[in-house]
């Protein structure tokens, strides 16, 4: 379990707003790059035939006595089957599985994307299973009651929703209400940008589902970071706003262990897989699809915020030995320095070894003029993995790196190390496996040593959340 650090509230809202914010009022919750993300189910309101686009969010401002409307988002989501592995590149596709094949009677409830063989969510209108988004750092005081609703809100609908942080026991109080045509959900906001570029053309005319690579030029940017990607499975660049804006990343690495080049990112790209969806919205980008080798169903998706990035990995493979992934970065990272919990002290990312413990860490982070940037994450299932902490930094390794510049410069990252059972449902009987990780990039004038662990004590616990009528 993580360690929990306490921060007078005070203090901490004072340093965002001083170093970490470049928004202009402080946060009345502390919580300044995590997102709230809430169902129509858990808002109550699945069921009200309310179109996606015209949801409105506001804070109440006490110092105007008026709204403030800050960006929503609502993704829509779909139960859609996997579809079996295309026999080749050439084979037919349609919409209403994943790979645009025939369906295998294995689904899952994931996100829907007209661009994609999923295609659109079935009911256009906010259902049970779409998710509502918006900031925390957005929540504000309460609103007095019996307060008008805002000018742009129609009809009798009106959702207060109290944010509570379980550490801090701070609230903040965010209001959904129901526009009218053509109002702007995002309040003229766009925190993110997301561009999936396939260097063949276009995903439903060009994309070789049954057999790689495909080669993307695809990006993310965001006011704090750039991040891009070569193809399925490869993300191969990362650079900080706040920092020199160099490219410190070789890439991030999946593979069976260090023994091995047989199973890892580059063949997971080489071989079947299909795009769940491509969604650039302005409070995330959501970046989501399947297909590793002999897990054709195992599923990555990429969640990218102002802040932060999100990672979660569902395996779905027959059983197998073992499996590691990690950050790489490369030569551009010399003179950063790489702590997580376990350590008393940072050591120098500089391609000569060094000596870290192998218990998994709550929080890792890595600082310098380049970037900084913390990272914490957590797994869940029914299998219970043995973990070990990696890191290489050697130029010289005795094991191949399987692809990248051929060096490990602050490798870091965690292993399974016990076998892993079955994970395909389409194997007969089945255990689960989700990995999830955040990495959030911060500003270059933070004291890491004190940020990191506070960061991560809060990032893997949510806000407690409250839906009322207003």
């Amino acid at each position: 379990m993580l360690r929990r650090w306490k921060l007078a509230i005070g203090m901490l809202a004072a340093a965002l707003v001083a170093t970490a914010c470049n928004y202009a009022y402080a946060p009345f919750l502390i919580r300044v790059d995590g997102a709230v993300v809430l169902t129509g189910a858990d808002l109550g309101i699945g069921n009200l035939n309310l179109e996606a686009d015209r949801g409105l969010a506001y804070r109440w401002d006490d110092d105007s006595s008026s709204w403030v409307q800050i960006p929503l988002q609502v993704d829509e989501r779909i139960v859609v089957d996997f579809g079996a592995k295309p026999s080749n590149n050439n084979a037919p596709a349609s919409t209403g599985t994943i790979y645009g094949s025939t369906a295998i009677g294995h689904t899952v409830l994931t996100y829907a994307d007209p661009d994609t063989w999923v295609g659109p969510d079935d009911d256009l209108t906010i259902d049970d299973n779409d998710e509502v988004v918006f900031l925390a750092r957005d929540a504000g005081p309460r609103a007095p009651a019996a307060t008008p609703h805002p000018a742009a809100a129609i009809g009798g609908l009106g959702k207060e929703i109290a944010l509570v942080d379980p550490d801090g026991g701070t609230v903040g109080y965010v209001y959904l209400f129901y526009g009218g045509a053509g109002v702007d959900s995002s309040a003229g906001v766009d925190h993110v940008t997301y561009t999936f570029s396939l260097d063949a053309g276009t995903y439903k005319d060009d994309y070789l589902r049954a057999d790689g690579p495909n080669p993307e030029s695809s990006t993310v940017v965001t006011d704090n970071y750039t991040m891009t990607f070569g193809d399925r499975w490869i993300t191969d660049g990362l650079s900080s706003n706040w920092g020199t804006g160099v490219d410190i990343l070789d890439g991030h690495k999946s593979r069976f262990s260090f023994l091995t080049c047989g199973r890892s990112n580059a063949t997971f790209a080489d071989a079947e897989g299909a795009f769940i969806a491509n969604i650039d919205g302005p409070i995330r980008a959501i970046r989501a699809y399947i297909g590793a080798n002999s897990g054709p169903l195992t599923q990555r998706t990429e969640v990218f915020y102002e802040d932060r990035y999100e990672q979660i990995t569902d395996l779905r493979v027959h059983a197998i030995p073992g499996v590691m992934s990690y950050w790489d970065w490369s030569a551009a990272a010399s003179g950063m320095t790489y702590r997580n919990s376990e350590i008393a002290a940072p050591v120098t990312i500089d391609g000569s070894p060094d000596t870290v413990p192998v218990a998994v860490p709550a929080w890792e982070y890595i600082e310098g003029a380049q970037a900084d940037i913390t990272f914490a994450g957590t797994f869940s299932g029914s299998f219970v993995p043995t973990l070990e902490q990696v890191y290489v930094d050697e130029t010289t390794p005795s094991f191949s790196e399987c692809w990248g510049d051929g060096d490990f410069y602050g490798a870091a990252g965690q292993a399974i190390t016990n076998a892993i059972p079955n994970t395909d449902p389409a194997l007969g009987a089945f255990d689960t496996f989700q990995a999830y990780s955040v990495a959030a990039v911060w500003p270059t004038n933070l004291d890491m040593s004190v940020w990191a662990p506070a960061w991560a004590a809060e990032v893997l616990q949510s806000l407690d959340a409250t839906v009322g009528i207003f």
